[in-house]
């Protein structure tokens, strides 16, 4: 589990005019939620980049150090980036307590080459590239490993069958799969219906073809 620090100050003002002033300053504006309360905050852009970089893919904590005292340990919930430019416009963070189980997203790390995928021309079909886990967050993984070499066509991986972590819960259902290796004629047969529906889709309603017809009739005795 990785925990990575934040520098990060109050905010002072409020408004649409103060944000932006604030993002052209190269500082993005953000808020940490939590049992301490709600505080408003912003941090420098070049630095969360410099973060994110160090903290990959995985699952990691933040402990984000405010300026002029006090430090609240996090994870990140939401990020929000201008589609154009990719800047960041707002970050939001949770709070954690070290001494209570948190419940959060962690990714799936596929391991190996399936033998039907290899073999005898599976597909693999990932349903699922993160899985839900309560742990104390000196506990948390980075990631989940499913280790998939041993996996034939027809096999399926559920949350039940995850190797398991001390320390760790799964909270999704056991049931649920997280990866399957499918043979190359199902995987045909599982996408007819969808195309079929696509066909039925683009027909015309009833509704509209009534409406043609009045439009029809219309302009016949119009004329």
């Amino acid at each position: 589990m990785k925990q990575l620090e934040l520098s990060v100050e109050k905010r002072v003002g409020t408004g649409r005019q103060y944000v932006r002033k604030l993002r052209e300053s190269g500082r993005v504006p953000a808020v940490v939620y939590g049992k301490s309360g709600t505080q408003s905050l912003s941090f420098d852009e070049k630095e969360f980049r410099l973060l994110l970089r160090e903290k990959g893919q995985g699952a990691s904590l933040v402990n984000i150090k405010i300026v002029g005292g006090g430090s609240v340990l996090s994870t990140i919930a939401d990020m929000k980036r201008d589609p154009i430019s990719d800047r960041f416009l707002h970050v939001d963070f949770h709070e954690v307590s070290r001494a209570e189980k948190m419940t959060t997203a962690v990714p799936v790390e596929f391991v190996g080459e399936s033998i039907g995928v290899k073999d005898f021309g599976g597909v693999l079909d990932m349903a699922r590239h993160e899985v839900n886990v309560k742990c104390l967050p000196a506990d948390l993984p980075s990631s989940v490993k499913v280790n998939i070499s041993a996996l034939k066509v027809g096999d399926i991986v559920h949350i039940k069958d995850l190797e398991k972590i001390e320390g760790v819960d799964f909270v999704d259902g056991d049931e649920v799969a997280v990866v399957s290796c499918k043979n190359v004629a199902e995987e045909k047969e599982e996408s007819t219906p969808e195309a079929e529906i696509k066909v039925a889709d683009a027909s015309p309603s009833p509704e509209a073809t009534a409406a043609a017809e009045a439009k029809k009739t219309e302009g016949k005795e119009a004329k």
